[in-house]
C-alpha cells in the first residue's frame, strides 16, 4: 500500500535544507509518494552574489532552480504556490490555512511534514506556514495520521552555529542517519539552488566538497508533533 507524505514549506531550498536527506531516502522506496508545496516562488529572496538574475526575474529563476531540486530529490510532484515571498504571517486570518487544507484534500497524504513553531530561521513566512499546516491538519476532512516537524538537536546548533533556533535533544522523536554517497544527492540539490548560494555556504560550509560534505553530521531529525486521534497509524511513516 502506498504512502504519501506531504511536505509543507515557504520557500524554494526550504526542503533541501530540511528535508533533503529524507525525501531522496523516500523516492527510493517503492511504497512511497512524495509531494512537495512551496507556498512561494521565493520571488523576496537574494540573487547571488554576484546576481546570477534580476531582481524581477527572480521568482522564475528560483522555480526553475526548484523543480532541478525536486528532481535530483526524486519528488513525485511539486506544487508552488503563488503567495508573495516574506507576507505569508500578514495574510487575513484563515487564508493560508484553507490553502493548507486545500492541499490534504487534493494530495490525500498519510503524513505531513513542516517547519517547528520557531522556524529554524525564525523567518516570519516558515513560522506562518508552521502555523497554518498544523490547524490544516486539525480541520482537513481528509483524515491525515501524522504532523511531524523537521528540526534540528539544540546540542548540534550549539557545535555547529547553525540553525538560528532548534529544539532540546530530548524532544527529537525520529533521527534519520545517511550515508555520504546518499547524502552526495543532496549537496547536489542545495547546489540546484544556485541564487541562493550564500545561505547554501553560511549553513554548509564543505558544500563545495564532494567527498567531505556534511549535512548536520549526515542526519535529519524529526519531532512528531500531532497524531490524529481518531486514526490509528500502523507504522511510523518514515
Amino acid at each position: 500500500m502506498t504512502r504519501t507524505i506531504l511536505f509543507v514549506f515557504a520557500h524554494p531550498d526550504d526542503e533541501t535544507f530540511t528535508s533533503g536527506g529524507t525525501l531522496f531516502e523516500l523516492s527510493q522506496q517503492q511504497d512511497a509518494n512524495t509531494v512537495l508545496y512551496s507556498a512561494t516562488p521565493g520571488d523576496a529572496g537574494k540573487c547571488g552574489e554576484p546576481p546570477l538574475c534580476n531582481p524581477e526575474d527572480l521568482s522564475i529563476v528560483r522555480q526553475k532552480e526548484l523543480e532541478m531540486a525536486a528532481k535530483l530529490l526524486g519528488i513525485n510532484e511539486l506544487i508552488i504556490g503563488d503567495y508573495k515571498d516574506g507576507q505569508l504571517s500578514q495574510l487575513q486570518d484563515g487564508v493560508l490555512i484553507d490553502e493548507v487544507i486545500n492541499q490534504i484534500e487534493q494530495v490525500k497524504p498519510d503524513a505531513v511534514v513542516t517547519f517547528p513553531p520557531h522556524g529554524l530561521s525564525g523567518h516570519q513566512d516558515h513560522k506562518g506556514i508552521q502555523k497554518a499546516t498544523l490547524q490544516a491538519v486539525q480541520e482537513a476532512i481528509f483524515p491525515v495520521k501524522e504532523l511531524y516537524y523537521t528540526t534540528v538537536p539544540r546540542s548540534i546548533a550549539v557545535e555547529t552555529g547553525n540553525p538560528a533556533y532548534s529544539d532540546p535533544d530530548e524532544d527529537i522523536s525520529l533521527i534519520k542517519t545517511f550515508s555520504t554517497q546518499h547524502m552526495e544527492q543532496v549537496r547536489l540539490a542545495l547546489l540546484a539552488h544556485k541564487t541562493q548560494h550564500l545561505s547554501v555556504e553560511r549553513v554548509f560550509p564543505t558544500i563545495y566538497n564532494e567527498n567531505g560534505f556534511f549535512k548536520f553530521d549526515n542526519k535529519e531529525y524529526f519531532i512528531k508533533a500531532w497524531q490524529n486521534p481518531d486514526v490509528r497509524s500502523e507504522r511510523v511513516l518514515f
